[in-house]
């Protein structure tokens, strides 16, 4: 079973992983816990979104910086997709990681 989960945005493909040490950078970052942020994802959506993209690549895809998470999130949202769909990618890839059980809503 795969431990990562695969991010496509033009026509590349990122393997996203969620580990401890990518979950301490991504906390680091944004000043606060994961759960913190996930719960109150309204007040800071994009910074939240683009922070976890970017820790969750840090594993597999070494020195991504936080200006090219950003980047592809702005690629993502430009080939058509929405914020919507990109925080369901996320949800998958927590699942992957065994953040949460699949089906879990959070």
């Amino acid at each position: 079973m795969n431990k990562f989960y695969t991010f496509k945005v033009n026509n590349e493909e990122y393997k996203l992983r969620l580990t401890a040490s990518a979950i301490m950078s991504i906390e680091k970052k944004l000043g606060k816990s994961l759960f913190s942020a996930l719960e109150n994802i309204q007040e800071n959506m994009v910074e939240t979104l683009t922070t976890i993209l970017w820790g969750a690549m840090q594993p597999l895809n070494a020195g991504v910086t936080i200006e090219k998470a950003i980047a592809l999130f702005d690629d993502y949202i430009d080939d058509g997709h929405s914020i919507e769909d990109f925080m369901l990618e996320i949800k998958a890839m927590f699942e992957t990681s065994g953040f949460f059980k699949k089906g879990q809503e959070k």
